[in-house]
Formats: structure tokens, sequence, C-alpha cells
């Protein structure tokens, strides 16, 4: 179990650095939610599910 949560993490780490759009949909679920914190723009989100966050 520990194993697959490790490859689960390792597969979002490397969609998202290398913005590989089909990658990281593959590893997000439907219900997917994001907060996230950009610099001069503060927190932005919730974004609420897959749709919306590859968007």
């Amino acid at each position: 179990m520990i194993a697959e949560l490790q490859q689960a993490v390792a597969h979002y780490a490397h969609a998202l650095d290398e913005l590989n759009v089909p990658e990281l949909e593959a590893v997000l679920t439907e219900d997917t939610t994001w907060t996230f914190t950009t610099p001069g723009q503060g927190v932005l989100g919730p974004v609420a599910g897959r749709a919306a966050v590859l968007d």
C-alpha cells in the first residue's frame, strides 16, 4: 500500500514538473481540489474538480 502511494505521488510530481496534462489527468481523481499560493497573488482556490484543475 505504501509503495502504491509513493508511486502515485511520484507520478503526480513528475506530471506537474513536466506540465504533462495527460499524465496529470490520469493521476487526479474526479473530486480533486487544489488550493495554491502564487507570488504576488496570494492564495488561489480552492479549485474543485479534475476538469477545473486541468483548465
